[in-house]
C-alpha cells in the first residue's frame, strides 16, 4: 500500500469532507499546507495532461500519492500553486457521492482516492474506502466497468483510448441515428 497525503484547502463544508474522514480511519495523511506535500509524490490533478494508469503504480508505491481536497470552484488556482510534482489525471468517472451525484468528473476526495487506487492495482484498499461511504458502493456500480477497462490498460495513452471510447459512446446514446439521416 502506498503512502497516500492529502492537503486539505479547507474551503468546502467540514461535515462533507471526506478527506477528513479518511484521515480520521487512518488511511490518509493530512498536510497543513502545500508546501508540506512531499516532493516526488504523484499528485492527482484533474487538470494534468497525462492520465493515471497501472503503469504508474510502481512510482506511487514507492513515492507516494498525493490528493487536494479543496472546492471544485476554486480548483485550478490551487493546482497552480503546487510546484514541481508528478501529476496525473483521473479518467472519465461519475461521482456517486451525494453533493455531486451522477455528475461526470466532480468526484469527492474519497471517490478519486479509490479510484486511483483501483487503477494501480490496489484493488481490496480502494473498495475498503469506499464502504466507509454510505455511497460508496453507488459509485462502485456507476463506474465498475469503467475502472476495470483502465486498471486493465497498461499506458496512459491506453487510458485515454478507452475513455475516448466512453465518452463517444454516452455522446452516441444520447444522439441516436435519425431516420433522415441518410437523405
Amino acid at each position: 500500500m502506498p503512502k497516500i497525503w492529502v492537503y486539505r484547502k479547507g474551503d468546502d463544508n467540514p461535515h462533507a469532507c471526506t478527506a477528513l474522514r479518511l484521515a480520521k480511519a487512518g488511511d490518509v495523511e493530512l498536510v497543513r499546507s502545500v508546501n508540506a506535500i512531499p516532493r516526488g509524490s504523484l499528485l492527482l490533478d484533474p487538470f494534468s495532461q497525462y492520465a493515471l494508469s497501472p503503469a504508474d503504480a510502481t512510482f506511487v508505491g514507492w513515492h507516494g500519492l498525493v490528493l487536494i481536497d479543496c472546492s471544485w470552484e476554486h480548483a485550478e488556482l490551487v493546482f497552480k500553486h503546487v510546484k514541481n510534482r508528478v501529476r496525473r489525471a483521473l479518467p472519465f468517472l461519475i461521482a456517486g457521492n451525494p453533493v455531486k451525484q451522477d455528475q461526470p468528473v466532480n468526484l469527492s476526495t474519497a471517490e478519486a482516492l479509490a479510484a486511483a487506487l483501483y487503477i494501480l492495482g490496489w484493488k481490496d484498499k480502494a473498495l475498503e474506502i469506499l464502504n466507509r461511504f454510505k455511497w460508496g458502493a453507488h459509485f462502485f456500480t456507476l463506474n465498475q466497468d469503467l475502472l476495470d477497462k483502465y486498471a486493465s490498460c497498461l499506458t496512459s495513452r491506453e487510458v485515454v483510448e478507452v475513455q475516448l471510447s466512453e465518452l463517444e459512446r454516452r455522446r452516441d446514446a444520447r444522439n441516436p441515428p435519425s431516420v433522415l439521416d441518410g437523405i
